[in-house]
């Protein structure tokens, strides 16, 4: 699964997330966005099997109003499983 992490400061508007957003988003492949916000920035993370990372300036583009002027991105560059001692041994 592809994840892109879109950062802005909350200054920068409410990132958009109504059916028209959503629809320009599936349409490049996310399936699963998450809000996340701190008191200087709002986090938008969006993840989907199908997504491919190249989609970068239009999920931008669909989450945030002006186009994601001043929206960093972070890209995945590993995902690792955590496996425990209690999952081995009921294996």
């Amino acid at each position: 699964m592809a994840t892109l992490v879109l950062i802005a400061d909350n200054d920068s508007g409410e990132p958009l997330v109504g059916p028209d957003s959503a629809m320009r988003l599936g349409r490049i492949g996310v399936s699963h966005i998450t809000l996340l916000r701190d008191r200087a920035s709002t986090a938008v993370v969006l993840e989907g099997w199908a997504f491919n990372p190249a989609g970068i300036d239009e999920a931008v583009r669909a989450v945030f109003a002006d186009g994601g002027q001043r929206v960093r991105t972070f890209h995945e560059i590993e995902h690792v499983a955590i496996t425990g001692e209690k999952e081995r041994e009921l294996r």
